[in-house]
């Protein structure tokens, strides 16, 4: 019991339990065994641990930026992060580990309990704490929301924030002028600190989430407009053209009638597109074959557009313009011609709608809060498809799965049927 509440244990336990929602990396045991055996081992062999005399000097000690070094090292190597993400994490996990400190001591000094009474409490609050981060991290602080880790004054407050409750708690204890009054500001120091993190992170990342997927829509909802007056317009072509066709079939040459097939066989074309059932959905699906067919991309479809009739137009065009644009994207990387293949399906089975659909996708993508992350740089106008497919989703009560095995990467959309 007792090493379970050692401060560096307690720490990266609360650091892992914020990171479940990140995507593990390879041999993920085979990193996380030794790294955090020789992490959780270190203090043991050290005379005072991250305590010791060796480390300290005057009024601070530097054991904690040992452990927050070491224990951010630890999930670097175990899940796939950038630097801001470690750094925030530590910190909150930091703040979270120093508030079951504050209430143990509380508790011990006003109780008057023995050391092994202590002990049982103190691991007792920090069970209900570590109970508080893992419904945190399912809730609110979703893993789609760690993208944006771009503001760096949250990062320096979180940092400076972190390092001046530790120096004062260190200070206060080194000296043996702590008291609950003082353990009791200091609790309630880093509750508000976590709400600080936690809040304007949250807001930060939905403000900036908002406002792109409004471009988004705007710019969804534009494209089908001009992609209905594109196709109406060629449908309107295709007409006049197939009289012309036969007014010429009068004409006796043999070249005229040459000419006239090829003619024929071009506007035929536009007769070959999926007729679903549902104009939005044949025009969705009109659209994205002909941009398909430019990079030598087959689309292959078996849908039931009759049964999306209880989604809006702007809706439709979000959830399956985005999941084709998304497969056409990763299939042109595919350098097999033959293999370059999109599979679609949609149709009403046991009262419910599914959507599926499946491409080649020679790498497996980056998956963060189930779905995955954009490889281009640019994040803030990227990667932006597969949280409208989800907003959609949620915006009519379905749900969403992606994956990835043996090179194939496939989407499954499932809509309760009104």
């Amino acid at each position: 019991m007792w090493f379970v509440n050692q401060f560096h244990v307690q720490i990266l336990v609360l650091e892992i339990l914020f990171c479940l929602r990140l995507q593990r990396r390879k041999l993920f045991w085979v990193r996380f065994l030794p790294a955090a055996g020789a992490y959780l081992a270190l203090p043991l062999l050290t005379p005072g641990g991250f305590f010791s005399p060796y480390v300290t000097w005057n009024w601070f000690t530097f054991g904690f930026l040992v452990m927050f070094v070491l224990s951010g090292l630890v999930i670097w190597l175990c899940f796939h992060m950038n630097a801001r993400q470690v750094i925030f994490y530590c910190c909150v996990a930091h703040t979270f580990q120093h508030m079951v400190h504050c209430l143990h001591r509380m508790a011990e000094m006003g109780l008057g309990l023995s050391f092994a009474w202590g002990q049982s409490l103190q691991l007792l609050f920090f069970l209900v704490t570590c109970g508080i981060v893992y419904a945190l991290q399912k809730t609110r602080f979703r893993g789609s929301e760690t993208a944006d880790f771009q503001n760096g004054y949250l990062l320096i407050f979180a940092v400076a924030s972190t390092l001046i409750i530790y120096v004062l708690s260190y200070c206060t204890t080194s000296r043996e002028v702590e008291t609950i009054g003082v353990l009791f500001f200091d609790c309630s120091t880093c509750l508000l600190l976590v709400f600080i993190l936690l809040d304007i992170f949250r807001i930060r990342a939905a403000e900036r989430e908002n406002l792109i997927m409004q471009r988004m829509l705007r710019q969804e909802q534009e494209q089908h407009t001009l992609s209905r007056a594109t196709i109406d317009a060629v449908n309107r072509k295709c007409h006049d053209l197939r009289h012309q066709i036969a007014a010429l079939r009068h004409m006796s040459s043999d070249e005229q009638e040459k000419s006239i097939s090829e003619l024929e066989s071009a506007v035929l074309i536009y007769d070959s597109f999926p007729k679903s059932g549902n104009v939005d959905v044949d025009i969705i699906l009109a659209e994205k074959s002909m941009l398909a067919e430019e990079s030598g991309i087959s689309i292959r479809s078996m849908v039931d557009g009759a049964g999306l009739g209880f989604m809006k137009t702007e809706d439709l065009y979000i959830l399956l313009g985005n999941a084709l644009d998304n497969a056409i994207e990763a299939v042109r990387q595919v350098d097999d011609r033959e293999g370059r293949v999109i599979s679609f399906t949609a149709a009403p089975r046991d009262r419910m709608f599914c959507i599926h659909m499946e491409n080649p996708c020679p790498r497996e993508p980056l998956f963060m809060d189930g779905l995955p992350v954009t490889s281009k740089q640019d994040t803030d106008y990227h990667g932006y498809g597969m949280r409208s497919i989800r907003y959609v989703c949620e915006k009519y009560k379905g749900a969403v799965r992606t994956g990835w095995e043996d090179g194939v990467f496939t989407l499954d959309m499932l809509f309760p049927m009104p």
